[in-house]
């Protein structure tokens, strides 16, 4: 049986999770999400309700793992964020994205570039309005490596709510997938989809 461990994510990481397992579950197996936030324990209930899909679940010491059964076609909920509800009052989320296609910023030499990249990702942690999604491909995804200086940074800034998608083509080519323990593995498709719906785009 497929296990999701999203503890220590919050919304709409888990929901997001979900989600695949649905698409990539065939009709009669099952899987399971395990999360520790209550709120994304409850979004993660409705979203299966929604969308007609039968679970139970257990609860231990402030761990819920729901296991989801299905049994038949689902239908498509285009933006599980909707079911997202927050329970961190001290930050706002804008409407903007930030892709990193690089694991340095801007052109010139190379320490100077990953020196401001690495300033920039731990700048964005004190904004007022954090970004709604980051995104990584081509060398971008080395920043989410775990072997990265700023993977603690990105690890935080995943707890206060952002979703970290993570070209997951991209982790192969590297050869780093065993070393990515932050954020999503998306695909082209989710990482356009991402972009095409957001507000403003920042590329650093």
């Amino acid at each position: 049986m497929l296990i999701i461990d999203t503890s220590g994510q919050l919304c709409p990481a888990p929901l997001i999770a979900t989600k695949r397992a649905l698409r990539e579950t065939a009709v009669g197996e099952s899987f399971q999400i395990i999360t520790d936030n209550r709120n994304s324990f409850s979004n993660v209930s409705r979203f299966l309700r929604d969308n007609l899909t039968g679970f139970s679940f257990t609860e231990s010491a402030g761990i819920w793992t729901l296991t989801v059964k299905k049994t038949g076609s689902t239908g498509e909920i285009t933006d599980p964020s909707e079911y997202c509800t927050t329970d961190i009052p001290h930050f706002s989320k804008g409407s903007y994205i930030v892709v990193f296609s690089s694991d340095k910023m801007g052109e010139g030499d190379d320490n100077l570039g990953s020196l401001l990249i690495n300033n920039f990702i731990r700048a964005t942690k004190e904004l007022d309005l954090l970004p709604d999604k980051m995104v990584f491909y081509n060398s971008g995804v080395l920043l989410v490596s775990d072997k990265s200086p700023v993977a603690v940074h990105l690890r935080e800034l995943e707890k206060m709510g952002v979703t970290l998608l993570v070209c997951e083509t991209c982790a192969k080519h590297y050869s780093i997938v065993e070393n990515i323990s932050t954020g999503i593995m998306s695909n082209m498709f989710e990482i356009a989809q991402a972009m095409a719906s957001a507000g403003n785009i920042i590329k650093p």
